[in-house]
């Protein structure tokens, strides 16, 4: 499967779950939790492809790069960096894509432990009945 059909389906799910999790009242906060949850999975899998295409454009444009080098006869470096603007962009995008779904793993997490701890007070102080 490529990587943009493992993106596709993967925020295909995210957004699936976030109209479910829209759509629940401020009270349904054990609800909201198990759905969190189980979105919480596919945002991880989603940094984790846009971290692994990362991986994969910096790797190659080091390739490129030590190519391009050891090809030059003059001003090496020069060459070998002329070579390779263009991989640099998409290394760029890759690393923003990924740091954007890490963050929204880490607040998404965040938010569930929120909600957890809500509802643990809820059950404490009797609000929950």
């Amino acid at each position: 499967m490529t990587n943009q059909k493992r993106i596709d389906n993967n925020l295909e799910e995210v957004k699936n779950y976030h109209k479910q999790i829209m759509q629940l009242s401020e009270e349904d906060k054990v609800d909201k939790i198990y759905l969190l949850s189980k979105q919480l999975v596919f945002i991880g899998r989603l940094a984790a492809i846009f971290s692994e295409m990362h991986r994969n454009i910096y790797v190659e444009r080091k390739r490129i790069y030590n190519m391009e080098y050891l090809k030059a006869k003059q001003s090496k470096a020069v060459h070998a960096e002329l070579a390779i603007v263009d991989i640099r962009k998409q290394e760029a995008d890759a690393y923003n894509n990924y740091k954007r779904w890490n963050t929204a793993f880490i607040t998404t997490r965040e938010e569930i432990n929120a909600l957890k701890y809500k509802v643990r007070i809820d059950l404490e102080d009797g609000s929950s009945r």
